[in-house]
């Protein structure tokens, strides 16, 4: 443990200045001791923004790492909040204070916390961060993210809590609003070549808030339609292992029939271009075909 806690006071570096020490990069005197803040999205939370929008579910959960020992010597946390703007330039403002009692699950207001930048709603091309600035009780803050060392404690990734890498930030991009009605009828289908001629046009239905249908896959040689899962949270999609043609019959000439042709995979949906992307592990009773990537568009 004490290892641990000399190397984190080695990575804390807050002052920089031209009286350095001959022998160090920074001046040993002003080296300040901090405390490792892990920051993750709550689950089941909203995990993007979408542009002209600030309705929505975002938690974060604050909590301190095991490894982290003793920090007696800290007062509180602060929610910091870093924007991105379309343009790549970053900015903050602090939209939470006296932060204690670990761990803590905070809800984000996010009219209030654009409305801190000067700005109403998200718009496209913009990313948010959260991170944690940590104030000691001598007043010294040591910030989760400056303009000059970016985002602290990145050395620290390796660290394992909860079952999980640590995490220093929590990211949101601004996508569209998703609206799965956007994505029903024709859509082409390309980048999957292994099926032979490309493109090749499939059609699609909504049978529920949360899932699409695809009939046509494999360029209408499989018989049964394809259910992809939406998450609304992330925007993300998951394929459950199903079979879309149980006889393979004569679609491989001189080769042998194949049983159960299944896919299986994920990957995400964008409702600013109508489109769906996602990778699959193709199967069959026999063995795998491999990893197979699919790309749906109007």
């Amino acid at each position: 443990m004490k290892n641990i806690i000399l190397a984190f006071s080695m990575l804390s570096l807050l002052f920089i200045t031209q009286s350095c020490d001959e022998d160090l990069p920074y001046p040993i005197d002003e080296v300040k001791r901090g405390v490792v803040i892990d920051i993750v999205r709550v689950e089941g939370s909203d995990g993007v923004l979408s542009d002209g929008l600030t309705t929505g579910n975002y938690q974060v959960k604050l909590s301190i790492p095991e490894q982290q020992g003793d920090y007696s010597f800290m007062s509180h946390v602060q929610l910091l909040a870093v924007l991105q703007s379309s343009d790549g330039v970053l900015s903050s403002e602090v939209i939470a204070d006296d932060i204690n009692g670990f761990p803590q699950e905070i809800q984000i207001d996010i009219a209030d916390t654009y409305g801190k930048f000067g700005l109403t709603t998200p718009s496209l091309g913009e990313i948010l961060y959260f991170t944690a600035n940590v104030v000691l009780k001598d007043g010294t803050v040591i910030p989760g993210w400056s303009k000059e060392i970016g985002f602290n404690n990145k050395a620290l990734a390796g660290w394992q809590t909860e079952d999980r890498a640590y995490s220093y930030n929590v990211r949101y991009a601004v996508a569209c609003p998703l609206v799965l009605d956007d994505f029903i009828g024709t859509c082409t289908v390309t980048l999957d070549e292994w099926w032979g001629d490309t493109p090749y046009d499939v059609t699609v239905t909504k049978i529920s808030d949360t899932e699409l249908s695809i009939s046509g896959m494999c360029d209408g040689y499989c018989s049964n339609d394809l259910v992809i899962k939406v998450d609304p949270t992330d925007h993300s999609i998951s394929i459950a292992k199903q079979v879309l043609e149980p006889n393979s019959g004569d679609w491989w000439g001189d080769r042998p029939t194949y049983n159960n042709f299944s896919l299986e995979g994920g990957g995400t949906i964008n409702s600013c271009e109508t489109s769906i992307s996602f990778t699959a592990n193709a199967t069959v009773d026999a063995g795998s075909f491999g990893s197979k990537s699919f790309i749906l568009g109007k």
